[in-house]
């Protein structure tokens, strides 16, 4: 049980007491391995091997073995300057001719001294490698650390293996005193989880040191709220080390709107684990930890706030986060990469709870084709084996969350994908109006802007169009328009621009050419078009707003409610969208006789929709469906036969669209001149026209 009385605990413990009782049955392993005369390499930190050395040199003797250690030290008085590892090297050479029967020999940094460098062995690597080879009687004890993995053709010649790492949940009670636990608790028996979400990553003797520093504080007293909190984010800050950081970013104070995403996070992540946190029933921790997902993946366009939600998780775990960029990570040198990864994933388990954050994931984990012709590419595919060893590797108890972002979710390899690894996929879209104006009300009390309500309104409509690049507002976007209104705020010596003076401001933003009223007829009746196919589809209510006010690249557009996450759609649900696409089309060409260049991203849409359907979905009538989901299979060569079907189903839309718009010509007259008047129809006013007209 977690929930262990204080009488039961220890009342003192030696720093040998610590590790053996943290890892009595490895150390037992190892122990009657090296009594038969098996080689044993132990995995393990530098900071515990002068305890293991003792204790196992402790049990050996007992049973009539002799020890020595290869650890480069000079003989007892001798007064020759050597360096150490020169003289380890010496030490080895020595043994060669070594025939003395019951004897181990430790070699204590032998990962040290053959640890590689691109991918080759070092000069003393390949002498230490050849001696152990041809000396296969010796009984060797050797020890790797997570940081200094020993390469495979040395590491052959130690058959039996053991792990040394973190501290096993089961043995806390044997590793914290009476004393030490007193400043956690005020009652007569502590959960052990309270410390162990902090600790879990570091070694008993790291363990010890810091519970060494809590034993001289004063017990927890329950009349000081803050006393427990503060305890524990000392704690926190002596287990988050090796160059880790703790994030600041909470994710309802500092990350404003996507409260889809929000929830997503806390139900599948966070509450599980606040709940195994708070429990003292060992067997329902060990539920909740096989139903937490070891990584999740944060796709979506670049500036939606990818990297900012997993600092949000990283907070709300108090975790250490590390926050890798994918290309950093790559190497043309085969192991290299890998070796990165290694020490990466090391030091998030000495830290946990730990997120480590691969931004730009795709740049690594790429869908492999099975061609390693080149280097980089051996490489590259060597460095996604090793990611997904170590993510396969994980303790269930030992909290390291792998969090990647990338804008091409289609573009990972496909095992990334798989149940245990990145199993879950939130999709971090760009804002809606709901969520663009939380973000701007966040940066409006950030910047001290003075925006009022109706500001922040009018604002997150206004941002409904694209930017001076094509692309629709994000989070960075919504920051950069702010910090732009702040910057003209000082410069003026304004406290606020509210009302018309901020529309004034936001005119100076658009910088377009005046219309000519020919052009805003035009871009009238295209708004129009779409917005009576909306009407024409029975969704008429899911228009926001209509308006020819431009800006950017945008000079009209008809904004619409988000959809709600993973939509199901029908074959002619999908169809209605692809009328709607081209309804601006189809207005322009009946009221004009022509089309503008306006409609360009209609197409561009209604063409991904098409080719989507039959592609991906089977739809469009055709006699056999296929799935032509992958890249490859999208190339010209398998796509042709399909191409007709995309073209039946646009010109079936388009035909649907037009006769339509025919039938309300006189409607999409009125709707036009009330746009142009009023330069922006919100829902309201598209209910009381069409009421109005009876459409």
């Amino acid at each position: 049980m977690l929930e262990v009385k204080l009488a039961d605990l220890p009342r003192k413990l030696t720093m040998f007491e610590a590790v053996e009782n943290c890892y009595l049955e490895p150390i037992r392993f190892v122990w009657s391995r090296l009594r038969e005369g098996v080689s044993t390499m132990v995995r393990c930190e530098k900071q515990i091997i002068p305890y293991l050395q003792g204790i196992l040199k402790k049990r050996l003797t007992s049973d009539g073995k002799s020890v020595a250690f290869i650890d480069g030290r000079p003989p007892a008085g001798s007064t020759e300057q050597v360096p150490r590892v020169t003289g380890m090297v010496n030490q080895l050479r020595s043994l060669v001719n070594n025939t003395e029967p019951n004897k181990v020999f430790f070699l204590s940094y032998l990962d040290i001294l053959t640890s590689t460098a691109m991918g080759g062995l070092s000069q003393e690597a390949k002498e230490i490698m050849t001696i152990i080879h041809e000396n296969p009687l010796l009984v060797l004890a050797t020890f790797e650390d997570p940081d200094f993995p020993i390469p495979d053709l040395i590491a052959q010649a130690f058959p039996a293996r053991a792990e040394m790492i973190g501290l096993p949940r089961s043995k806390m009670a044997k590793l914290i005193t009476a004393e030490e636990a007193r400043k956690f608790t005020a009652a007569d028996s502590i959960n052990l989880m309270t410390l162990y979400k902090y600790v879990s990553g570091l070694n008993p003797v790291r363990f010890r040191e810091i519970m060494g520093i809590f034993a001289r504080k004063a017990d927890l007293d329950p009349k000081i709220p803050d006393m427990l909190p503060n305890y524990l984010q000392e704690l926190r800050g002596y287990t988050a080390c090796a160059g880790a950081a703790l994030s600041h970013i909470q994710l309802d104070r500092d990350i404003a709107g996507y409260p889809q995403v929000k929830q997503q996070i806390r139900e599948n992540i966070l509450n599980l684990l606040q709940r195994a946190n708070q429990t003292s029933d060992e067997q329902e921790v060990r539920q909740l930890e096989a139903i937490i997902p070891k990584g999740l993946i944060f796709y979506g366009p670049p500036g939606t706030g990818k990297t900012l939600f997993a600092k949000g998780i990283a907070e709300a775990l108090n975790a250490a986060i590390y926050i890798v960029s994918g290309p950093e990570l790559k190497s043309k040198w085969v192991g290299e990469g890998e070796a990165n990864i290694r020490r990466l994933f090391a030091r998030a388990r000495a830290t946990a709870p730990s997120v480590i954050v691969f931004d730009e994931l795709d740049s690594i984990a790429a869908q492999r084709t099975g061609h390693t012709s080149d280097g980089g590419t051996q490489a590259a595919h060597s460095m996604v084996n090793q990611l997904l060893t170590e993510m396969d590797g994980f303790r269930k108890e030992q909290l390291v969350l792998v969090i990647g972002t990338t804008n091409f979710l289609d573009c990972l390899d496909p095992a990334f994908l798989r149940p245990g690894r990145f199993e879950y996929q939130i999709e971090i879209p760009y804002p809606e109006w709901e969520d663009r104006r939380a973000i701007l009300a966040l940066y409006n009390t950030t910047f001290a802007t003075g925006l009022g309500e109706a500001d922040l309104d009018l604002l997150a409509g206004w941002t409904s169009r694209l930017t001076d690049t094509g692309t629709r507002y994000t989070g960075d976007h919504l920051n950069a328009l702010v910090r732009n209104l702040k910057r003209h705020l000082l410069n003026r010596g304004l406290p606020a621009l509210t009302g018309e003076a901020l529309k004034v401001w936001l005119k100076q933003l658009e910088g377009n050419l005046a219309l000519t009223p020919e052009e805003e007829r035009v871009i009238a009746i295209h708004e129009c078009g779409h917005a009576l196919l909306y009407r024409h589809c029975g969704r008429h209510d899911e228009i926001r707003k209509v308006t020819i006010e431009g800006g950017g690249n945008t000079l009209g557009l008809v904004e619409s409610k988000a959809r709600r996450p993973n939509a199901f759609f029908t074959e002619s649900r999908l169809r209605g969208e692809i009328a709607i696409c081209l309804g601006g089309y189809a207005a322009e060409k009946l009221v004009f006789g022509e089309i503008s260049t306006g409609a360009s991203a209609d197409l561009q849409t209604a063409t991904r929709i098409a080719t989507d359907m039959v592609a991906l979905h089977g739809m469009g009538g055709q006699t056999a469906p296929r799935f032509f989901g992958d890249q490859e299979a999208r190339g010209a060569l398998h796509l042709g036969p399909a191409s007709a079907r995309i073209d039946v189903l646009l010109g079936e839309s388009l035909a649907q669209a037009t006769q339509y718009l025919q039938a309300q010509r006189a409607q999409l007259e009125r709707l036009a001149s009330l746009l142009i008047e009023r330069r922006t129809l919100t829902q309201d006013d598209l209910a009381a026209f069409f009421a109005s007209t009876g459409g």
